[in-house]
């Protein structure tokens, strides 16, 4: 674990933020949050986050859109972005089916609801590759 670690939760979801702020925070990350894509590419510019976690159906700005944009600036394509979503199943996978949602250029991907334990890992070996600075 990184506790010094600053998480971007973008989720249009409230509850679900709120859930995930508390599950970071018992693996003492600092969280911040934006509830848009828009509000998450400026919340990208002003935290300098060392992770992002992206759902993909968001208003404003899509998280594909969003996770591409992101991936492709020089500035903030290091940033290891996991996208967590339900949008396969929620969508019957005519939105966003499975192989396109596995074509993003996020360095994770998993299905919500995610267990605790599972997201923390999943994040804390982000950091440890981003940290180590391989190609995640």
């Amino acid at each position: 674990m990184n506790p010094e670690a600053k998480i971007l939760v973008i989720d249009d979801d409230p509850d679900l933020v709120e859930a995930l702020k508390m599950i970071l925070q018992t693996g003492s990350y600092r969280v911040v949050f934006a509830f848009d894509g828009e509000e998450g590419l400026k919340r990208v510019k002003e935290e300098n986050p060392d992770l992002i976690i992206l759902d993909l159906l968001l208003p404003k700005e899509s998280g594909d859109v969003l996770c591409r944009e992101l991936k492709t600036d020089p500035r903030y394509a290091n940033i290891p972005i996991l996208v967590l979503t339900a949008v396969a199943e929620k969508m019957s996978n005519k939105l966003f089916p499975k192989h396109r949602i596995k074509s993003l250029p996020a360095d994770d991907y998993v299905d919500k609801p995610v267990q605790p334990q599972d997201l923390l890992g999943r994040v804390d070996r982000l950091l440890a590759r981003s940290k180590e600075g391989e190609k995640i």
